[in-house]
């Protein structure tokens, strides 16, 4: 019988939150995953809310994605108009309920394969952050 073994790449920041003001969509620049595209991408995410969050208290993350690094889903990625966001493909949202920092994994798996994507947050806490970022390592894996 064959062994699958998965293997986890190196963590690196691909999105800087910054003080990201409440009510705000950030855009990460272009992702390119690489002609031989992961298993999975896992995602962190942290946010450290400048004063006590209120209202829907958690940062929503989405993705755009592109075949060709030119052409990506539409939908907001930047500014405070939500009108869009239903284009946005959803991956999850971090509830921030306090002031300490927060952080939370997410998975790229379920969403259509594509080689190039732009990861997309908005700031639904209700204060804006102290900081955050997103970080992203790839999953790839080997057969023996």
């Amino acid at each position: 019988m064959a062994t699958f073994t998965q293997v986890q790449g190196t963590r690196t920041r691909i999105l800087d939150l910054g003080t990201m003001a409440s009510g705000y969509y950030g855009v990460s620049p272009a992702v390119d995953l690489g002609p031989n595209i992961p298993f999975d991408v896992t995602l962190e995410v942290e946010a450290d809310p400048n004063g006590t969050p209120t209202g829907n208290k958690q940062l929503v993350l989405f993705a755009k994605l592109s075949l060709d690094n030119v052409n990506f889903g539409s939908g907001p990625e930047s500014g405070t108009d939500t009108t869009n966001e239903t284009d946005l493909l959803w991956i999850g949202t971090l509830p921030c309920n306090d002031t300490n920092m927060h952080r939370k994994m997410f998975s790229l798996q379920g969403l259509p394969v594509a080689r190039y994507l732009k990861l997309v947050v908005r700031n639904d806490m209700g204060v804006p952050l102290a900081s955050g970022g997103i970080y992203r390592t790839d999953i790839t894996g080997t057969s023996a």
